[in-house]
């Protein structure tokens, strides 16, 4: 077996240098089909979409195949590795209308205003500042009754969370899995992921990277957001949270 590499994930452009192999592997089938299914629904008649933290582009399929006629994507997608695949898989449709934005999300710019900013899967790297910082400059650029989605986030209180395995898919000969645990570090967490690689009873490699969590209730995003000029659209049934432009 391979040794253990330890690693930090320091984010933005230089993030991911371990993860982004694993990404689509590990990734839940059963909720990125959920989280598919509920942008669907949130996102309908969404014309000009800002998805920012793109990654491989699993959920940028998604809002490309529900835009109407005429409309567009943003991708914005700063870690080099993860936008390395998010393009590969882009570039395998059929002359989509998406623009892969290689800047981070209070840097990006996008021409005219937009309908809808997505956020999955990536609030966990704002600080609260940041976060102030991002709710201002993405109202500033969205449509009255434009729409700010973002996933449910858990834990919702920096608690610690166990060493707990993750299955993941095969390919081949090979099986994948993680195993994911979170310590507490002051007001958030400090999360390490394992990524393990198996053909049949035999562990092949494992490779571990750490990496900061900031940590965000419900209850503090809805205040937030108030604040920032929007007011919560619906319930969390799809598990996804929204609110819109005042």
């Amino acid at each position: 077996m391979s040794p253990t590499t330890t690693a930090t994930d320091t984010g933005g452009a230089d993030g991911y240098a371990v993860n982004a192999q694993y990404y689509d592997l590990i990734f839940p089938a059963d909720l990125r089909d959920a989280v598919s299914a509920a942008l669907t629904t949130r996102l309908a008649g969404a014309r000009r979409v800002v998805e920012i933290g793109s990654g491989t582009g699993q959920f940028t399929e998604t809002l490309l195949a529900n835009l109407p006629d005429g409309g567009e994507v943003f991708a914005v997608e700063p870690a080099a590795v993860m936008r390395a695949a998010l393009i590969t898989r882009l570039a395998a449709l059929e002359d989509p209308p998406v623009t892969v934005l290689p800047e981070d999300a209070l840097t990006a710019e996008v021409d005219g205003p937009v309908d809808a900013v997505v956020l999955l899967h990536v609030l966990t790297h704002f600080s609260p500042a940041d976060r102030e910082a991002l709710w201002a400059r993405w109202a500033a650029r969205l449509n009255p009754g434009g729409l700010i989605v973002v996933d449910v986030q858990a834990p919702q209180t920096p608690v610690a969370v166990p060493p707990t395995t993750m299955p993941g898919r095969t390919l081949g000969r090979r099986r994948y899995d993680t195993v994911a645990e979170a310590t507490v570090d002051g007001d958030g967490l400090v999360w390490t992921m394992t990524y393990r690689v198996h053909e049949g009873d035999r562990l092949i490699s494992e490779e571990s990277v750490s990496f900061p969590s900031f940590v965000v209730s419900d209850e503090v995003l809805h205040a937030e957001l108030g604040d920032a000029g929007f007011e919560p659209t619906t319930d969390l049934r799809d598990g996804l949270l929204a609110w819109r432009r005042r």
